[in-house]
Formats: C-alpha cells, structure tokens, sequence
C-alpha cells in the first residue's frame, strides 16, 4: 500500500475540524505539539494516524480527549485535572446538585438505594492497564470516567471496556467489565477469565485462562466460538493484571460533557 493513500479519512476529519475552531494551521500545531510539521501534514491529509504519545499531545493542543480525535462520537471536551478532582469530591460528598434539576422530575424526590455499591472506581484503557503497576493501576489522566464500584472488589479495582469480538456473545463491545486486582497468580481456577499484559503486546488484553495439565500446557481461549485462533500461547514475559469479576451493560450512552 502507498504511503499517499489516505488510510485514516474519518481521523483527518476530526482533525480539520478541530483544527479549524481552534484556529491552527500545520505550523501552529506542529509548534504546539513538538510534532514535525511533515508528520502534521500526514495527520492532517488523513496518511497516518499518531500513536499514543502524539495523540495526547494534539487532542491537549486542541483541548479535546484522545479518545474522541481516536474514535469520534459525540464532542468532548477535556476536562482539567483540578475538574476532575473536583467533581470526584463532589460524588464522595455526596453532592449531586449540578445534576438535580436534570436528574430529577417535578414532584418527585430522590430516594437512596442500596445496590451493594461501595464508592467510584476508574473505567480506564487497555493501554492504561498494559501499564498496570503493584503501586498504583492508574492516574487520574488515565481514567475515561468513574462508575460505582461493587462492594466486594478492593480500592484497586477498575473497569474495562470491552473491544472487538473476541469474546462474543457473553461480552459484547461496549460492556464495561469489573477487573479485580488484588489476586494471586496461584488463586487462578481453570476457565476463569483474566486481564493480562506481555511485554510484547502494546496493550492489555482479555481471555478465558486455561491451566492444562501442567505449566507448559496452558494457554489462553476466546470465548467466541468463531474466532479464528482458539488457542493462543502468549509470546515473552506475561504478567497478570487482574480477574474479571462480571460486567455492567448499558442501553444508552450516560455521559454528559
């Protein structure tokens, strides 16, 4: 394939227009970011798209998210660390009145329900889990957003949202799955379904672990019965993020921005 093809059209759109209501040229973004103006021109003309280090530093030069210059959907707008943190405390707090007037019917009152939820915890990327760390999983930047975390999961655990099919139908893209941490290689079952990250891979990903016999007989397996590699032996040094507890499904986007 030549390199003058336009492989990524939708991400050059989202960046002309960013761009535009921003008023930057090539050149002003070029300076922005610290990105030759040569690789700016293949973003912009839709010839190559950025990895990870240089799409935080255009979607903070265009005051917009990584994900949406990613993958679009509806326009977000970033939100500052201080926001963020602020609007962390107002959930601890309980304080929920930027959103009552919306949340909230005429005539009617909140009423508190238990669902056996203890506090948030971040959604974060599969990127941000690749670089999951004893300390520490994530950082404030790395969260996508806060959901209410199960009772039963630790202070670490996070969610994920699920991508692509591999493990169709029991999780479909766009579930978000509960990942747990706080467990010992040793206390794995056969068939239980890990977050995992090797050295190798960029991101994290997520399968049913199948122990075997010994350890030389263990590999990981899709659960879509369809997928074409139904047995895949994890290359280099693997390292185990967390245990997938279960999974929220949503009908409907909730967030506002």
């Amino acid at each position: 394939m030549s390199d003058l093809e336009v492989k990524y059209p939708e991400f050059a759109k989202r960046l002309t227009w960013l761009m535009n209501s921003r008023g930057l040229d090539r050149t002003a973004l070029s300076d922005a970011t610290g990105i030759s103006y040569e690789m700016i021109r293949r973003y912009h003309e839709g010839m190559a798209k950025p990895r990870r280090k240089g799409l935080e530093s255009i979607s903070e030069a265009l005051n917009t998210t990584a994900k949406y210059l990613e993958y679009g959907g509806e326009f977000a707008k970033k939100m500052t660390t201080a926001e963020i943190m602020e609007k962390i405390k107002a959930i601890e707090n309980g304080d929920t009145s930027d959103n009552e007037e919306l949340d909230t019917p005429e005539g009617t009152k909140k009423v508190p329900v238990d669902y056996g939820m203890s506090g948030k915890m971040p959604v974060i990327s599969w990127v941000a889990a690749g670089s999951f760390s004893d300390v520490m999983p994530v950082t404030i930047d790395d969260a996508i957003e806060w959901i209410d975390r199960p009772a039963h999961l630790s202070a670490r655990a996070f969610g994920l949202v699920v991508q692509g099919r591999s493990m169709w139908p029991e999780f479909k893209p766009g579930e978000i799955i509960y990942v747990e941490p706080e467990i010992s290689p040793l206390e794995l079952e056969d068939g239980a379904l890990v977050v995992i990250h090797c050295n190798d891979d960029k991101q994290a990903t997520f399968k049913q672990l199948i122990l075997g016999d010994s350890p030389e007989d263990m590999y990981l397996k899709p659960l879509n019965p369809d997928w074409p590699d139904q047995k895949i032996i994890p290359m280099g040094e693997c390292t185990l993020v967390g245990v997938v507890d279960s999974k929220m499904t949503r009908y409907r986007n909730r967030r506002r921005f």
